[in-house]
């Protein structure tokens, strides 16, 4: 259940920074600033959730911890990246299926 919560969290925060109207002047802010790093960031289902995984890996839970050990915090945290990336980049691709084509 921790591990589905986990997931959520990463897709509905990164939905949000990426599609919201709310954080349109934040990535327009960061598009100025870095267009190459933070103007893809924002703009990307596949990389803004990888940092999501990380943050919240090490603020918060890390689901690979239990595999790799809590000794392996970093590994955990890249870990818990690719998963978040991965898992949100899945229900992405099912939510633009699923979307009727105008």
């Amino acid at each position: 259940m921790e591990l589905l919560v986990f997931i959520l969290i990463c897709y509905g925060a990164s939905n949000i920074m990426v599609f919201s109207s709310l954080f349109e002047k934040w990535r327009l802010f960061w598009n100025k600033i870095s267009p190459n790093f933070f103007g893809d960031l924002f703009e990307c289902m596949i990389c803004l959730p990888f940092w999501w995984g990380v943050i919240l890996s090490l603020a918060v839970y890390s689901p690979s911890a239990i595999y790799v050990g809590a000794e392996y915090i970093i590994l955990a945290a890249f870990l818990d990246g690719c998963l978040a990336s991965g898992s949100v980049w899945f229900l992405h691709t099912i939510q633009e299926y699923m979307e009727p084509d105008e």
